[in-house]
């Protein structure tokens, strides 16, 4: 039965390569490919994260109202 997932060849340097077998070790993971999709979601997640930090920061820059003005009674 064919899979439905996707397919990606990647080529490493030994150095690096060293490094996410020594991961896999260490997690006591069965497969080398499970650690780079969990370190791709990992990287996904945190790009994620800073596109919509730099999207505040550049709202931040715009009209900021203080804290006090917001809360100030009528």
């Amino acid at each position: 039965m064919p899979s439905h997932k996707k397919r990606i060849n990647l080529t490493l340097d030994d150095s690096l390569y060293k490094q996410l077998e020594e991961l896999r070790k260490i997690r006591k993971s069965p497969f080398l490919s499970s650690v780079v999709i969990d370190l791709t979601k990992k990287a996904l997640e945190i790009e994620e994260d800073l596109y919509f930090s730099n999207i505040a920061k550049e709202r931040e820059k715009e009209s900021v109202i203080s804290h006090k003005k917001i809360w100030k009674e009528k």
